[in-house]
């Protein structure tokens, strides 16, 4: 299988953690980012209104801001529904927290999330080579839980648009139950990268670091 980095290649997992910062835009505005996905988290569409009152700002503030970042799906009124791998549709990747039934764009999106909610999300998916049910536990600071030899795939960064962020990253990132689903995966997608789950969470952890800076943990606990 082919991998950019393991465990104990800090240097290549920084250097990939680096440019999977890219698929997050909203990045240019931690704190508005941040609450949005904590209002999203409540498990209810999250209108500008409520926004701006979490985060002190104007409506229109708020409004221009999230209206220039890609990705920000709303239903029929306007609300925000899914953002930055969150989202209230179903998927198939199912993400609970406390006691809300949530999904997330792809299997990576369940590793990183919990640090940027601060809470601890029970995973549930399925692998595309097995057919076999996948469930994690995943807290802010590491996996708790989960399959022994679990993988997780990422497509080649140059063929990403973060325009598109659902249909050319998340729609090839997986958790692979096992070795032989990581090799047989490989051999139809010879360009993918494939990671195990916790360096595929130390990947997660390092490319949204920047969002949990010091004064964006304000919001995070304003908003939530």
């Amino acid at each position: 299988m082919r991998r950019s980095a393991d465990a104990s290649d800090a240097d290549g997992l920084d250097a990939f953690a680096r440019a999977l910062q890219g698929t997050f835009p909203a990045r240019d505005d931690a704190p508005l980012a941040l609450a949005l996905l904590r209002l999203l988290s409540e498990g209810r569409p999250v209108g500008a209104a409520a926004l701006a009152q979490a985060v002190d700002r104007t409506e229109g503030e708020v409004v221009g801001r999230f209206s220039g970042w890609p990705n920000v799906e709303r239903d029929e009124t306007g609300h925000i529904v899914a953002f930055s791998g969150l989202t209230l549709g179903p998927t198939a990747h199912e993400f609970t927290v406390g006691t809300r039934p949530l999904h997330t764009w792809c299997a990576w999106d369940t590793l990183f999330l919990p640090a940027l909610l601060g809470e601890t999300a029970e995973v549930r998916s399925t692998c595309p080579v097995t057919g076999s049910v996948v469930e994690l536990v995943v807290a802010p600071d590491r996996v708790r839980s989960g399959p022994a030899d679990l993988h997780v795939s990422f497509p080649p960064l140059a063929a990403t648009d973060t325009a598109d962020i659902t249909g050319s990253f998340c729609c090839h990132v997986f958790f692979l139950a096992g070795a032989d689903a990581a090799r047989s995966w490989h051999e139809t997608r010879a360009d993918d990268l494939i990671f195990d789950v916790d360096v595929a969470f130390e990947l997660g952890r390092r490319a949204v670091a920047a969002l949990l800076e010091p004064g964006s943990s304000t919001v995070m606990e304003m908003s939530g």
